[in-house]
């Protein structure tokens, strides 16, 4: 038992030793951070999504054409851009603090970059696993035969 409160006691000294050592730096960087959370970053962010999802997503969804996937994609970009351009607060508001309008657009922007995240995530999953010969047309490996000569594999 008493190896135990040794081990507890290294623990906490030691995280009080970084606690010590990162605090000034951590309020020093608040002021930089606060940049990083500016309009201006979050529209540069939200417009280069587009074209790098895009680059990510459609050269594969062209080779297989799994329309649930694209369906899953364009909601992904629309949700995103909802909450870019339609749920932006006024200005006008900024007095009130933050209302429901801003937790509906973080949560709404959070849902679709989570949905953008994993339909790319499947959708090149599915170059993986996909055993269609028609998708494979521009591979220079050839389709195996099954034994009854088809070429489908099962």
């Amino acid at each position: 038992m008493t190896n135990i409160f040794a081990k507890l006691s290294i623990f906490l000294s030691s995280l009080c030793v970084v606690h010590c050592l990162a605090t000034p730096f951590v309020l020093l960087l608040l002021p930089a951070l606060s940049a990083f959370f500016s309009e201006t970053i979050e529209l540069l962010l939200v417009l280069s999504v587009l074209p790098l999802s895009m680059a990510g997503f459609l050269p594969t969804w062209f080779r297989h054409r799994n329309n649930r996937l694209l369906a899953f994609y364009v909601t992904s970009i629309g949700l995103i851009l909802f909450s870019q351009f339609v749920l932006h607060p006024s200005h006008n508001n900024a007095e009130t603090g933050i209302s429901l309008l801003h937790w509906l657009r973080i949560v709404v922007t959070f849902t679709g970059a989570l949905l953008l995240a994993w339909v790319v995530f499947q959708n090149n999953r599915h170059t993986h696993y996909c055993t269609h010969p028609h998708h494979h047309q521009d591979t220079a490996r050839p389709v195996p035969k099954t034994p009854d000569g088809s070429g489908m594999s099962s």
